[in-house]
């Protein structure tokens, strides 16, 4: 009875903690993308651009057994799905943060495809100018903004940053943010650690602004860093969003 109780168990975890998706449902079937092809991520409450053709539907994370639960780990899941299914863009259709007593996120997706020049070629040019820096335009420096959206997950555990091997620039709180000025451009390494590290690599550039989300995923003991680096109109957004 007792390993029947156990097997039972472990189904049910191994089924809570996989990603579900739905299709595809459009009537043809994509064969996967190149790993060059842009894969473009729309927000909730962005619009999908024109001649865009429904691939298949992901449900994801929300798994009180799953340690692979984190934004990055979901938001990565996604793109890799994406290019497999032949899809080009992921509509963010609904994103939950962890709740008490479950550090999942839980984040619903579309996947859509669409290889219509013209309607990539606004694409890109709508995110470049979403993206522009803020600074001057004869700054000699560049900003990185760390922030951290207030979460549940791990709301007592803040962890230092690094840069490099230079030591601590600042610390990832719950809630919290802080900007971090740049003169030495080119790659640079960001680290965050609590049990396990986690990092990110920027390719710094004069007058530029980046911004680093600085989460924490749930570990089997305890919670872990999850930085990812979001595109700037993004980070802009939760950055005010946590005023």
């Amino acid at each position: 009875m007792k390993k029947f109780l156990y097997a039972f168990i472990v189904c049910i975890a191994c089924y809570q903690c996989s990603p579900k998706s739905t299709g595809p449902t459009v009537g043809f079937r994509a064969n996967a993308l190149s790993d060059s092809t842009q894969i473009f991520l729309l927000q909730p409450d962005e619009s999908l651009p024109a001649k865009s053709e429904f691939v298949r539907e992901l449900d994801m994370g929300y798994s009180l057994f799953s340690n692979e639960c984190g934004y990055k780990n979901l938001i990565n899941y996604a793109r890799f799905t994406a290019k497999q299914s032949g899809a080009n863009l992921v509509h963010l259709a609904d994103v939950k943060k962890p709740t008490l007593g479950n550090g999942c996120y839980r984040i619903k997706a579309k996947l859509y495809r669409n290889l219509d020049d013209d309607n990539l070629v606004d694409l890109k040019k709508e995110r470049i100018d979403a993206n522009k820096s803020r600074l001057p335009q004869d700054a000699d420096y560049a900003i990185i903004h760390f922030y951290r959206p207030k979460s549940f997950e791990g709301a007592a555990i803040s962890y230092k940053i690094k840069m490099d091997d230079k030591g601590v620039i600042g610390k990832a709180s719950n809630g919290a943010h802080f900007e971090y000025k740049v003169t030495s451009f080119g790659k640079h390494k960001f680290f965050g650690k609590t049990k396990k590290s986690d990092s990110v690599t920027l390719d710094i550039e004069k007058g530029q602004e980046y911004f680093v989300r600085c989460g924490v995923a749930k570990g089997s003991s305890i919670s872990l860093p999850d930085m990812f680096v979001a595109e700037n109109y993004v980070g802009r957004q939760e950055l005010a969003e946590m005023q």
